[in-house]
C-alpha cells in the first residue's frame, strides 16, 4: 500500500511539537493508529520527526567576530520596543471623573437598598428575634399547660391500658398453663390407656396364638379319646351280645332255687340298653346258673354316671369272670 504524504508530513509536523516530543512514543504510535495511520505511515512520520528535531538541536556555524556586536544591538532594539508596545496595550483604560450626579444616584440606590433591608428585617427577622410580650407569654403559657394537661391525661390512660393488658395477659397466661397441664394429663392419660390397650392385645394375641396351636391338639385328643370311647362302646356291646347268646343256649344242669333277678338300678353302658329291657331267660337257666345271676346284680347295682365311664376312668375292656367261668364249664 502506498504511503499518503499528507497525512505522513501533518503527523510528523505533530510529532515535533514540544509537548507532544515529551510524550512517550507508545502513546504516540498510539494516537497516530487512532488516526487511522498503517504501520509504516507510523514509522516514516516517527523517523520524519526525529530527523527534524536532530537538524535543530544541531550548533549553527559560528558567526564572524566582528560583526557580532553590531548584530546584537540590531536585535535587541526590535525586540525592546515590541516589549514596549506590548506593556504599553495592556494597560487598562484610566478611571472617568465622578460629578455630583453620579454621587447623588449613588446615594438614592444605597438609601433604597438601606430602606429595603430595614422593611424585610423588620418585617420578618425582627419577629424572630424580638422579645415576646406578656400577652404572648401568657398566651404560650396556657397553651404549653394545655399542652401538659394532655399529655398526663394520655400517660394515665396509657398506664390504665397498660395495667389492663397486663391482667388479661396474665389470666390469658394462666388459663393457657392450666390448659397445658390438662392437655398434659390427658396425653398422658392417653398414653397410659394406649399402652395398657397394648398390653391387653399383646395377651389377647398371645392366648389367641396359644389356643390356635392348642385347638388341633385338642381336636386329636379329643378325636381319640372318642374313637377309645366308640371303641370300648363296641367291645362292651359284643361281650353283652355273647353273654346273651351263652345264656339263652346254656342247658340246664341241675334244678336250683329260683333267686329272683334283681331290679336294674342303673342303665347299661350301652345308652338305651338297660338289663330289663334284656329278654329273661327261663326259670331253669337262671337256677342252674347262680354265679351270671350273681355277677348280672353286681354289674346292675354299680350305676355309671356316663355311657363312657370306663373310658373316661381309664379302665380297659375285658371279658367278665362270669363269661370267662361259663366258657371254661
Amino acid at each position: 500500500m502506498a504511503i499518503r504524504e499528507a497525512l505522513v508530513a501533518s503527523a510528523a509536523q505533530f510529532l515535533q511539537e514540544a509537548s507532544v516530543a515529551q510524550s512517550p512514543v507508545e502513546n504516540r504510535i498510539a494516537f497516530l493508529r487512532q488516526k487511522n495511520l498503517t504501520q509504516e505511515e507510523i514509522d516514516a512520520a516517527l523517523a520524519r520527526a526525529n530527523s527534524s528535531s536532530a537538524q535543530a538541536a544541531a550548533p549553527a556555524p559560528a558567526p564572524a567576530p566582528a560583526s557580532a556586536p553590531a548584530q546584537q544591538a540590531y536585535a535587541s532594539q526590535p525586540q525592546s520596543q515590541y516589549a514596549q508596545y506590548q506593556y504599553y496595550s495592556q494597560q487598562p483604560p484610566p478611571v472617568p471623573d465622578r460629578d455630583w450626579r453620579d454621587w447623588f444616584i449613588m446615594a438614592t440606590v444605597m438609601g433604597g437598598v438601606g430602606y429595603g433591608l430595614y422593611a424585610l428585617g423588620k418585617r420578618y427577622v425582627y419577629p424572630l428575634i424580638a422579645p415576646p410580650t406578656p400577652s404572648q407569654l401568657e398566651e404560650d403559657k396556657a397553651h404549653l399547660d394545655a399542652q401538659f394537661d394532655r399529655a398526663f391525661t394520655l400517660v394515665e390512660q396509657l398506664a390504665n391500658d397498660t395495667e389492663k393488658l397486663k391482667a388479661a395477659e396474665q389470666e390469658r397466661t394462666e388459663k393457657l398453663d392450666a390448659a397445658l397441664a390438662e392437655l398434659d394429663s390427658v396425653i398422658t392419660e392417653m398414653k397410659t390407656s394406649s399402652r395398657d390397650r397394648q398390653d391387653k392385645m399383646r395377651d389377647l394375641r398371645e392366648e389367641v396364638r396359644v389356643l390356635t396351636n392348642k385347638i388341633p391338639n385338642l381336636v386329636d385328643e379329643q378325636k381319640n379319646a372318642t374313637d377309645t370311647r366308640l371303641k370300648e362302646i363296641n367291645a362292651e356291646l359284643l361281650s353283652l351280645k355273647t353273654l346273651i347268646t351263652r345264656v339263652t343256649s346254656t342247658p340246664v344242669a341241675a334244678p336250683a332255687p329260683a333267686v329272683p333277678a334283681p331290679a336294674p338300678t342303673a342303665s347299661a353302658s350301652t345308652p338305651g340298653l338297660t338289663v330289663s329291657s334284656l329278654p329273661s331267660p327261663p326259670a331253669a337257666t337262671a337256677a342252674a346258673s347262680p354265679e351270671i345271676v350273681a355277677e348280672a346284680s353286681a354289674t346292675g347295682s354299680a350305676p355309671r354316671a356316663s355311657p363312657f365311664g370306663n373310658a373316661a376312668s381309664g379302665g380297659k375292656a375285658k371279658i367278665p369272670a362270669w363269661q370267662l367261668a361259663a366258657e371254661g364249664s
